[in-house]
């Protein structure tokens, strides 16, 4: 059996102010944040249990089968000079070696047509998982499936991507996404 379960609390990208809408989730997920899914056994919701604290979280979670979901929400940016945080716990797990499973919140970088540029992927992934670094995708691996707080700079961010020039991102799309593959 295979599960995947990723959960955020809080998201923020900074610069004088905080520019994701309900990026604590504090209402409910449709105010600011979008949904899109491919396959069966999908949850994506939102509750107060998922951490030990009394704040809200929003939880993704794809099981078995082929598929995603994915809880996303794009803003229009002025500059790449941003402090980007969010307190995640994230988990991914497959039992087949043919099958293969990924989880993240997924920071992409859109050109002014809404075009995905590149992206940085805060994730754990199975082993046969085909998410690699590349010029325009920058894997962080998570640790363990705990919560922990992860934070850069978008502008040195960047740096890591050498096929994105930070002058063609225009816009910030983070996402909360599960995806599997044969499972």
């Amino acid at each position: 059996m295979k599960y995947i379960i990723i959960i955020l609390l809080s998201a923020a990208i900074v610069n004088a102010g905080v520019l994701l809408t309900n990026g604590d989730f504090e209402l409910d997920l449709d105010s600011g944040w979008s949904q899109a899914t491919s396959g069966v056994n999908i949850t994506i919701s939102r509750a107060t249990n998922y951490d030990p604290d009394p704040d809200y979280e929003a939880q993704v979670y794809k099981g078995s089968g082929s598929g995603y979901a994915r809880l996303f929400q794009a803003t229009d940016i002025v500059t790449t000079d941003l402090e980007f945080s969010v307190y995640a716990k994230v988990y991914a797990y497959d039992n087949h070696t043919t099958a293969w499973c990924g989880a993240g919140v997924i920071v992409s970088y859109l050109n002014e047509n809404g075009s995905l540029l590149g992206d940085t992927r805060i994730c754990m992934r199975s082993t046969q998982c085909p998410w690699t670094n590349t010029p325009t995708h920058h894997i962080i691996q998570v640790p363990d499936s705990f919560w922990h707080n992860y934070a850069f700079n978008i502008d040195d961010e960047l740096t890591n991507l050498s096929g994105v020039n930070p002058v063609d991102v225009k816009t910030i799309e983070v996402s909360l996404f599960d995806s599997t593959y044969h499972c």
